[in-house]
């Protein structure tokens, strides 16, 4: 049976530039940050205390993976609060939207993937 979320990939043209994105703007932790290859560097980061990760890779050093499917969804208990945090750390945040499942708001990237913010119950 399967038990959680391991690494969920993210291809970007500037690591670092996603690194200082969610660990000093989302309030990630950085997990791993390493040359596993020649040329090729792998990042994680995840949410203190949860075990799922994002892998922040380099789009450039993988040629064959598609860079601009890049989506995600993170969830949130309060989604007001937390929209006007992520604004003060000048995050990229949309206006919330009422859908039939809840609350949600669309975070936008440095490279301008799209993040959903999804308000959901503890």
């Amino acid at each position: 049976m399967i038990d959680s979320i391991g690494v969920v990939p993210l291809y970007v043209q500037d690591q670092d530039v996603h690194l200082d994105f969610y660990v000093n703007k989302l309030g990630f932790e950085l997990r791993f940050d390493q040359e596993v290859a020649p040329g090729i560097r792998w990042i994680e980061v995840g949410l203190p205390g949860q075990h799922a990760a994002i892998g922040i890779l380099s789009a450039a050093a993988n040629p064959d993976k598609p860079a601009l499917t890049n989506w995600a969804t993170l969830h949130t208990t309060d989604l007001a609060k937390t929209r006007e945090e992520l604004l003060a750390h000048d995050v990229e945040v949309g206006e919330p939207i009422t859908a039939p499942w809840g609350p949600f708001a669309m975070v936008t990237d440095p490279e301008g993937n799209q993040i959903i913010l999804a308000e959901v119950p503890l």
